[in-house]
């Protein structure tokens, strides 16, 4: 339960949940079902996370989650393997960023007719950062 709720793939469910509902919002003008099984969908799905989240703290008080926090649930750092294995895999998403950034760029003026595209790539560029520090964080967990 908890590497679930501490799973970036989690987080990308979220992101991919928000992009979804921001693009059938503006692709239609007028409300539609698709937007609303979406946004009923997303709502189930976040309080679903939410209500396993006090669940867990309840049934684990020494290792509570934090719900309202502005550090991400991903981070665990309870020893110094934890906290090496954290810095490598932030390392990683700190040098994907730094290439994916400028590309994402060159593609949103290259592409600029598209009117979607920004959210496509934000939601990549998150995407893509929770895919770098999972595969690096999940050594801890094999």
């Amino acid at each position: 339960m908890e590497r679930f709720l501490r799973s970036p793939y989690t987080m990308s469910v979220f992101l991919i949940g928000l992009a979804l509902i921001y693009s059938t919002s503006s692709l239609m003008k007028q409300q539609n079902d698709l937007f609303i099984v979406i946004s009923m969908a997303y709502a189930i799905f976040v309080a679903f996370y939410f209500g396993l989240m006090v669940y867990y703290n309840y049934k684990f008080p020494e290792r509570k989650i934090r719900i309202l926090t502005f550090i991400p649930y991903e981070l665990k750092e309870e020893d110094e393997g934890h906290q090496y294995v954290t810095y490598r895999a932030c390392r990683k998403v700190y040098i994907y960023y730094y290439f994916a950034i400028p590309a994402a760029i060159v593609v949103l003026v290259l592409f600029k007719e598209f009117e979607l595209l920004p959210v496509i790539v934000l939601t990549a560029l998150g995407i893509g950062q929770y895919f770098i520090f999972w595969s690096e964080v999940k050594q801890l967990y094999d």
